[in-house]
């Protein structure tokens, strides 16, 4: 695989953007600043979901103010509203739209880069990118989606098998089991592969799913470098990580205030792969 000396900026939560040499690709943006884009040369945005905390209707405006832009939903068609609102835009822009329902493959207008997708464990897509030689991952919200606690799961349980006797419910085990074989299930696509650069979920808000997570991703491919993601500004859990994890954080690049990592970086910041 090509080795290459390109810019990155941490645009915060799962948001990133690469400035390529062909081209800038833009992934997850919806919260900090993106800076002035050149118009001389592709500029490709994912969503990986149309979540809030992934999305931001005004990346359709790219496809009015460049040239050469084209965006890239993990979506699957499935609320009106939002079916409505891609209708509702110009012809000009919904030439330019894709949209990624679980399991696909799609070459960019020039065919320089292809795209696939992997369907999520929550919603929407992760995202693989080949491109100059290299390959790019992008998690989106592929993670161990174990989201619920014992005592949480079980107090739901008991309702359910109170109110629908009738349904043959999954108890607390086999929740946990369906959740570790449905993240082996999607991350079958990526296994044995290696990443040039790969954004990885490391989501705080679940105990140690996003630990968990990201051990998991680690077994499946390898990555010759990392940032953590899906951080909702949680930074501590990257330093968390750091400590418990060396052996993972050698290769890291992420907001951190631990040493042991490939780079320590801002939200904000520019940095080089």
């Amino acid at each position: 695989m090509a080795e290459f000396k390109d810019k990155v900026m941490y645009l915060g939560h799962s948001g990133f953007l690469l400035e390529l040499e062909s081209a800038t690709l833009i992934f997850d943006w919806y919260q900090g600043e993106i800076p002035p884009l050149r118009g001389d040369k592709p500029v490709y945005i994912f969503a990986s979901s149309i979540n809030q905390d992934h999305f931001r209707p005004e990346i359709f405006g790219a496809v009015e103010q460049l040239p050469h832009a084209e965006i890239f939903i993990g979506y699957d068609h499935s609320i009106s509203e939002v079916d409505t609102f891609l209708d509702s835009l110009p012809e000009r822009i919904q030439d330019h739209v894709s949209c990624f329902d679980g399991d696909a493959r799609l070459y960019s207008e020039n065919e320089e880069m292809l795209v696939s997708s992997i369907p999520s464990t929550e919603n929407g897509v992760a995202f693989i990118v080949e491109i100059e030689g290299k390959t790019i991952l992008h998690g989106g919200t592929l993670y161990l989606n174990q989201t619920a606690t014992e005592e949480d799961y079980n107090k739901w349980y008991e309702k359910m098998k109170l109110d629908h006797p009738e349904l043959n419910i999954a108890d607390y085990q086999m929740y946990l089991n369906h959740c570790e074989e449905e993240f082996g299930k999607y991350t079958e696509k990526i296994k044995g592969r290696t990443f040039d650069y790969a954004m990885i979920p490391l989501e705080p808000k679940y105990g140690d799913i996003g630990e968990r997570t990201v051990k998991r991703y680690m077994q499946v491919a390898d990555y010759k470098l990392w940032s953590p993601m899906q951080l909702h500004g949680m930074y501590d859990a990257v330093d968390e990580f750091v400590t418990n994890y060396p052996e993972f954080a050698k290769n890291m690049i992420g907001v951190t205030k631990k040493s042991g990592v490939k780079q320590a970086i801002k939200s904000g910041q520019k940095y080089e792969l």
